[in-house]
């Protein structure tokens, strides 16, 4: 009897702490684990929620899009493309500010003084007799657009400096890849049907 114990207590003292623990948590189906529940694809901790896209999001964090998320304290910046310092005004660097303001020592975005502004563009005469501020440009239906960015004619959408039109709606960093609406990915992946994105194989 003790010879036939032998070989289960080497194994079962083998395992490390909470090993078989975890292991009863596994289901034999492959659905997730105790204490997580699904989220598309994957599979989300308690405390996490889950994005409209499939993406888990961490306890007190925001969703940026793209399967990207920021922290607690930290807010989406450049599209979704870097995190920043929460807050009104707050910024880490130049990337966190809008156009015609920098990040001070104080880590707030600062409006740029004209006597100080690197390379002041001239003020933009429109077809209905208005004149847009300088960096700004007309609208088809009157107005201007915000200092700093542009608009797309073929979507009526407005974008910044460094960022591109997107199919249908809205913008998208200039390297990123457009998916349409707004959402994009990171080079060297491709947009999923039913959102998010996926790494490309190697080789393509």
């Amino acid at each position: 009897m003790v010879g036939m114990l032998k070989p289960l207590l080497i194994v079962l003292f083998a395992l490390p702490p909470g090993a078989a623990l975890a292991q009863s948590f596994l289901d034999d189906r492959g659905q997730c684990r105790g204490g997580q529940f699904q989220c598309g694809l994957k599979c989300c901790s308690v405390g996490q929620r889950c994005s409209f896209d499939g993406f888990c999001i961490q306890a007190g964090g925001t969703y940026c899009g793209g399967g990207r998320s920021c922290g607690p304290f930290e807010k989406c910046v450049a599209g979704g493309t870097r995190c920043a310092p929460a807050g009104a005004n707050k910024c880490a660097s130049r990337l966190d500010c809008p156009g015609g303001t920098y990040c001070n020592g104080r880590g707030e975005c600062q409006p740029v003084t004209p006597e100080f502004a690197p390379s002041p563009k001239p003020a933009t005469p429109c077809d209905d007799g208005r004149v847009c501020a300088p960096g700004s440009t007309c609208l088809p239906g009157g107005g201007c657009t915000r200092p700093g960015w542009y608009l797309c004619e073929e979507t009526g959408s407005q974008c910044r400096t460094g960022f591109k039109c997107s199919a249908n709606q809205g913008c998208v960093p200039r390297k990123a890849l457009d998916c349409g609406y707004g959402k994009w990915c990171r080079p060297g992946e491709r947009c999923l049907p039913e959102g998010g994105c996926e790494k490309l194989p190697d080789g393509d």
